[in-house]
């Protein structure tokens, strides 16, 4: 035993070194704030797996295993120091003590339970093979290995049950109920066949826990050590919000004068090799399950895109186990800012199609029950492709060209983009008169139909006595597309012009009808210096709803549906006030999709994708709209431009646009409280 334990757990602390070793290549990044939250984190979705029963019978069976795992890695320490005295248990998990007693009795229930839930997830691996999984012989072996443990635990506790008995009657003992009721079943066996039994049991367990742990550092179980850690270093922030580029902040230093920098060395931007990560996206990569809960969930995945956000994960992974070696020799040299075969992320390991197929809904990230980041590593990717490289879709060129030229994506005139209140009396915002900003956003002062949706939204708030101004002409883009697509420069160039302007005007709190607004500005803006307090007009909605100054008496006898848009919903957490608001208006009832709240799909436009074209034929958006129609709904309801213009789509696609009604949750509150121009809206849009 003693040279089965110094061996193996000497190969695993030299595998554990090396993967240590690899980790620290990564850049820098602070994830030890917050200590409390992240303890409270861990619990919740480490040790409770909160996640897993999401996905009901693999997932309890994980749990079942996870616990079991716990629980049995004391009685693994106890057959370890049997080997050493007869008479070890822990120094306190003594058989005929009352909290020994406890330990046991759960022991022999977890490795029933273990042996079950492990048989389960094989059948699911070797019969049943869902998709999202990864086939592998290496999963298959770990669960061979568990059940072979377990089997073994349960021969070992009818050994001892019937070398105790000494050649008595064996009998049910309630502390060890698995281990004596497999001793009562196997009574009539030879004493010495039942000792071979229990010996064999006894080091199957022993030495194979040994084996198990020395596979970890090679597989994708490597998640059994790394798990609990990643999710205690998880992201605490809101809004998922992105690490600024430490290129950009490089040069915008040096123009300010801050840092000299050194103008022999070229900048990289983004991440364009698997070393240019973090630290903790290095860890995301050691801790993926490649359960394909990710890809399961995911838009483009679901209309049969190249995009697989496990298989971008597994192989920028892949990339960095397959160049350990130049990571952490000892002979390290600057060679690595050269680009060695294999070096190059985009295409060499991930595929362009895959990086532009992302609609950074975030569906991938909610779903993982490690609490790993997929959209964010895209992006920093995406950065790249291009800062770097300039290769952006042609499309989405012309989009960042517009927002850079004219501050909107369409790159039609500044002068029109107050156009949309030529027939409302709305004042320029003052910081003395108004308490809030109204940001209408490029979609909803540009997009005719969109527009639509401001005008609601004005004579809403009228109505309500708020008091609002707008920007106007002057009112700038909110840098959201730029920064999604990966030019964070533009990005950061339009976000200095919004800081300053909005800072200059005084402006204190901002409602915004498009959620990628309402998201950057609320959750990405402070960290530049933009701190405001941010509501998206959903929230001010049913907020003037509950105080009584809107009050949605005018009854609307029919069915509607809603849809929850991402930024919204996944990005902060915020399903209730659109459904606050439908369930305010007399008459109407709403009926819900069957993917809905953080569930639901999305629309397709996220991620810079309105303005490119899809990588095949299979529609987001049509998807997305068939659900909704799934419901039996007259009317689809939305709470974001975008997401309205592409449901709009979906519904042209199946010849249903003059059909089926589509309004946002602004335009249907208007309604509800007696606009008439709105009441005319409504019959336009539902026929």
């Amino acid at each position: 035993m003693g040279a089965f334990l110094v061996t193996g757990f000497g190969v695993f602390f030299y595998s554990a070194r090396r993967r240590w070793l690899l980790l620290k290549s990564g850049k820098s990044e602070d994830r030890f704030d917050q200590i409390e939250e992240r303890i409270k984190r861990t619990l919740k979705f480490a040790f409770f797996q909160k996640k897993l029963p999401w996905y009901p019978l693999s997932g309890i069976a994980h749990v079942l295993i996870f616990w079991g795992f716990i629980i049995l890695l004391f009685n693994s320490v106890i057959l370890w120091g049997k080997a050493f005295d007869d008479d070890f248990s822990l120094f306190i998990l003594n058989r005929g003590t009352w909290i020994g007693d406890i330990y046991f009795f759960l022991k022999d229930i977890f490795v029933v339970l273990v042996l079950l839930a492990a048989l389960v997830a094989l059948i699911n691996r070797v019969f049943v093979r869902p998709s999202r999984l990864t086939q592998s012989s290496e999963a298959n072996l770990i669960l061979l290995i568990i059940i072979v443990m377990m089997v073994g635990e349960l021969f070992w506790g009818a050994w001892e049950i019937r070398h105790e008995a000494a050649g008595g009657k064996v009998a049910f003992d309630v502390s060890l109920p698995a281990g004596s009721a497999t001793a009562v079943i196997l009574a009539g066996l030879d004493m010495g066949v039942m000792k071979f039994l229990g010996y064999a049991g006894y080091w199957s367990h022993a030495v194979l826990v040994l084996v198990f742990l020395n596979l970890l550092p090679y597989g994708k179980h490597f998640h059994v050590i790394t798990s609990i850690p990643n999710v205690f270093l998880s992201n605490l922030k809101p809004g998922a919000p992105l690490l600024p580029d430490p290129a950009i902040e490089a040069e915008m230093n040096e123009e300010e004068g801050e840092s000299e920098g050194d103008g022999d060395e070229e900048p990289e931007f983004g991440v364009g090799r698997v070393e240019q990560f973090t630290w903790k996206a290095m860890l995301d990569f050691y801790s993926c399950t490649e359960c394909g809960r990710c890809t399961d969930n995911c838009p483009a995945a679901q209309t049969n895109k190249t995009l697989s956000p496990k298989k971008v994960l597994c192989d920028v992974r892949n990339n960095l186990y397959a160049r350990e070696k130049e990571f952490i020799s000892e002979t390290k040299t600057e060679s690595l800012e050269e680009e060695s075969d294999g070096a190059v992320l985009v295409p060499g390991v991930v595929d362009p199609t895959a990086i532009w197929d992302c609609t950074t809904c975030r569906a991938c990230d909610d779903q993982c029950p490690l609490l790993i980041t997929h959209a964010d590593k895209i992006i920093y990717m995406r950065r790249n492709l291009v800062l770097d490289r300039g290769e952006v879709p042609s499309e989405l060129a012309t989009a960042l060209r517009g927002v850079e030229t004219n501050q909107n994506p369409w790159n039609i005139s500044r002068m029109d983009r107050g156009k949309w209140t030529e027939d409302l009396d709305v004042d320029v915002f003052d910081s003395d008169e108004h308490e809030y900003l109204f940001f209408a956003g490029c979609a909803a002062s540009f997009d005719d139909r969109a527009r639509k949706i401001s005008q609601s939204m004005v004579r809403l708030l009228q109505k309500a006595g708020v008091k609002f101004g707008i920007l106007g002409e002057d009112e700038p883009c909110c840098g959201d597309l730029a920064r999604r697509a990966g030019n964070e420069f533009l990005f950061r160039m339009t976000a200095d012009v919004v800081i300053e302007a909005f800072n200059d005007l005084g402006v204190k709190k901002i409602v915004t009808l498009c959620p990628h607004g309402y998201n950057i500005f609320k959750n990405e803006y402070p960290e530049f210096g933009g701190n405001w307090e941010v509501v998206h007009h959903s929230q001010l909605l049913v907020s003037l709803i509950s105080e009584g100054r809107l009050k949605p008496d005018t009854s609307i006898n029919q069915a509607v549906t809603y849809h929850d848009p991402c930024y919204l919903g996944r990005y902060n957490s915020e399903y209730s006030a659109p459904r606050s608001i439908l369930a305010s208006i007399p008459g109407l009832k709403l009926l819900e999709p069957e993917r809905r709240d953080h569930l639901a799909l999305c629309c397709g436009a996220g991620g810079a994708q309105y303005f490119c074209e899809e990588s095949n034929e299979e529609r987001i958006s049509v998807k997305r709209t068939q659900q909704l129609l799934d419901t039996g709904a007259a009317t689809i309801v939305t709470a974001c431009p975008f997401c309205m213009t592409m449901i709009s789509d979906g519904l042209k696609t199946k010849d249903l646009f003059d059909v089926k009604g589509q309004v946002d949750i602004a335009e249907i509150l208007d309604i509800a409280c007696g606009t008439a121009s709105s009441r005319k809206l409504l019959r336009e849009q539902t026929g």
